[in-house]
């Protein structure tokens, strides 16, 4: 008889606090998440967590794991900090068969090093001294024994890691999270969640609400970034909401906005229109909604004009108008969107993106 093969403990290292407004984080927590209700122990390590009823509650977590905080008393961690960070995580007693993921170049070198089941998590490029490091000791052969998700094949290409060592993996939603919110929408009005750094598209929200009287525009993102715009009668701003709620809001509208321009700057200032897979848009498309987005070659694996969502010139006002004055009068095209958007949304959920991790793991480790 055979031996039931043992799951291998799962360790998440995110240089994060948690709390945390980015979207980072909610991949993080939905990770982890996914892989707990797979059926594996996880442990998601982060600089500093507090009130961890009150996180699983934020992030909407049903399968709760174990979240260690490391340091109490940073919120962001120096170079230095973070080489003590990631040495007290890898100087404690793991299994051997134990399985690291982590997003910090710096944590998955120094868990090569010490020979541990790594996998190194990368959305954007490698920047600063870790790039240095980085490409030093890659150079020199000395780094092994890690491999690699890409969100995105255009990262692959930088960094030159044969397909047997990597895997490509955009981001997902919890379609199960979106099911219970059936409300009757909000007339003539859309919505945009997010963040309002250079190259979100915000600008042109209130250019559009400017052009367009007649419809209504919902904002909600951190308030304060936006509190020198002049607002229009038919914009409305909400302040940020923890991720829990999404689902709820989004139950209120029909059409979602991504008016991503040609340059898009992430929270830590790193350019992302290269790579990005935008969390918004697995759940606009988990939600049944009508996604309005620009026309860019990042997500048009998963995007199709006129089969799950519009896809419009970047910056043209003229032909966003038009696209949006289309939609709220035509319902029949609407409703073949939003069908096919939860169709798409189907084959990006978070346990599906994990069992792809572990199959991918149990063939290299």
């Amino acid at each position: 008889m055979k031996s039931k093969k043992l799951k291998p403990e799962i360790y998440y290292i995110s240089e994060l606090n948690i709390p945390n407004k980015s979207a980072y984080s909610i991949h993080v927590m939905k990770m982890c998440e996914a892989f707990t209700k797979l059926g594996f122990k996880t442990n998601l390590f982060t600089i500093k967590s507090k009130n961890l009823s009150k996180i699983y509650k934020d992030y909407n977590i049903n399968y709760r794991f174990n979240i260690i905080s490391i340091f109490n008393n940073f919120k962001r961690l120096n170079f230095l900090l973070r080489i003590i960070f990631s040495s007290k995580i890898l100087l404690k007693n793991f299994n051997q068969k134990s399985l690291f993921i982590s997003r910090s170049i710096i944590f998955a070198l120094l868990a090569s090093t010490f020979k541990k089941n790594i996998i190194l998590e990368l959305h954007h490029e490698i920047t600063g001294l870790s790039k240095l490091i980085y490409f030093s000791l890659k150079h020199l052969g000395l780094i092994k024994n890690l491999k690699y998700i890409f969100l995105h094949n255009e990262l692959k290409k930088i960094y030159k890691i044969n397909t047997k060592n990597s895997i490509i993996l955009d981001d997902a939603s919890n379609i199960i999270d979106f099911k219970q919110n059936k409300k009757k929408k909000i007339k003539n009005t859309c919505v945009y969640i997010g963040s309002f750094f250079e190259g979100k598209g915000v600008e042109q929200i209130f250019r559009l609400a400017k052009q367009n009287q007649k419809i209504f525009f919902h904002i909600y993102g951190e308030k304060k970034y936006l509190k020198n715009k002049i607002i229009k009668k038919n914009i409305k701003i909400f302040d940020y909401v923890s991720y829990s709620k999404i689902p709820k809001i989004l139950s209120k509208y029909d059409v979602a906005l991504m008016p991503y321009q040609k340059k898009v700057k992430g929270r830590t200032s790193i350019w992302l229109e290269k790579y990005m897979s935008p969390l918004k848009m697995f759940d606009y498309m988990a939600a049944k909604m009508i996604i309005v987005a620009s026309d860019l070659t990042v997500y048009k694996h998963i995007l199709k004009n006129n089969f799950n969502c519009k896809l419009i010139a970047v910056n043209d006002d003229k032909k966003w108008s038009q696209a949006l004055n289309m939609i709220f009068k035509n319902q029949k095209i609407n409703n073949f969107l939003k069908k096919n958007a939860y169709k798409t949304a189907k084959k990006y959920t978070w346990d599906d993106r994990c069992k792809k991790v572990i199959s991918f793991t149990s063939k290299k480790f």
